[in-house]
């Protein structure tokens, strides 16, 4: 299911192609800043992120459309334009393969640049859920979509709330790090953790073994996040977060808050 938030010069504006790229800017920006105070170049760093979300785009599209019409995509290419629906899964692999082949071609660093990058992955996953229109499973709470003969699970709200928590987490104890690849590794359990969560809510759950996978992955990755976390020294430049200072988390507990309400508000908007 489409849903279209606006028309500009007659033509539709879809909500997920829209989210999509709001994420790419603002993420991209937040990139460029964290490239730059890391040393790797604002530009740089910019550029992976317009080059991966291309990939992103391109071979999601595709495997949506492999899987509903097989080999006959290559005969029909018109198909791929037909539409704006996108294979997450089969997008995310093509990005995680690409991202191999840039860090080997041309990073330094590769666990710096990660850290400087994951926290605007997070981000633009969040954005892009919040303009998805692919519903969880049926439901009988009240704040279920009403479409008529179904109420369904507001999935990519839940999504989308989700995965700015760990964008605002992830942001927040970026400048706390005590080793290279901190952000990443802890991006990678948390969102194991998120997809293990947001199974429940699909469809398709029961039908896969994929929430197993997502456990292993969780516990995996947890695992190694936290016995390089407690084996790497402080130093002064990475010095130790001051969980004292209440205020502050106050203050990042209520903008958490805020956002989450402004995603609620806009959500339910769509679907009015």
């Amino acid at each position: 299911m489409e849903n279209v938030m606006f028309f500009f010069a007659n033509l539709p504006v879809y909500s997920f192609g829209f989210m999509l790229g709001l994420g790419l800017l603002i993420g991209g920006l937040l990139a460029q800043r964290e490239g730059k105070r890391k040393g790797l170049g604002s530009d740089f760093v910019y550029r992976f992120i317009v080059q991966a979300a291309i990939v992103f785009v391109i071979a999601g599209r595709f495997g949506h459309v492999y899987q509903l019409y097989g080999w006959r995509t290559f005969i029909y290419p018109w198909t791929l334009f037909s539409g704006v629906q996108l294979d997450e899964y089969r997008g995310l692999v093509a990005v995680g393969i690409y991202t191999v082949y840039f860090m080997f071609s041309n990073v330094d660093n590769p666990a710096c640049f990660l850290d400087a990058v994951v926290p605007s992955v997070a981000l633009m996953q969040s954005l892009g859920y919040l303009g998805s229109s692919i519903l969880g499973r049926e439901t009988t709470s009240i704040w279920g979509v009403d479409l008529g003969e179904f109420v369904l699970h507001p999935l990519p709200l839940y999504s989308a709330i989700t995965y700015y928590v760990i964008f605002s987490f992830l942001w927040r104890m970026r400048r706390n790090l005590r080793y290279d690849g901190q952000l990443f590794l802890g991006y990678l359990t948390l969102s194991a953790l998120a997809q293990r969560i947001l199974m429940s809510y699909r469809e398709v759950f029961g039908e896969s073994t994929n929430p197993w996978l997502y456990t292993i992955a969780f516990v995996i990755f947890g695992l190694a996040w936290l016995f390089l976390h407690l084996r790497s020294p402080l130093t002064d430049s990475r010095r130790r977060l001051d969980l004292s200072d209440w205020r502050s988390w106050l203050v990042y507990l209520a903008s958490v808050l805020g956002v989450a309400l402004l995603m609620i508000r806009f959500f339910y908007w769509r679907f009015s």
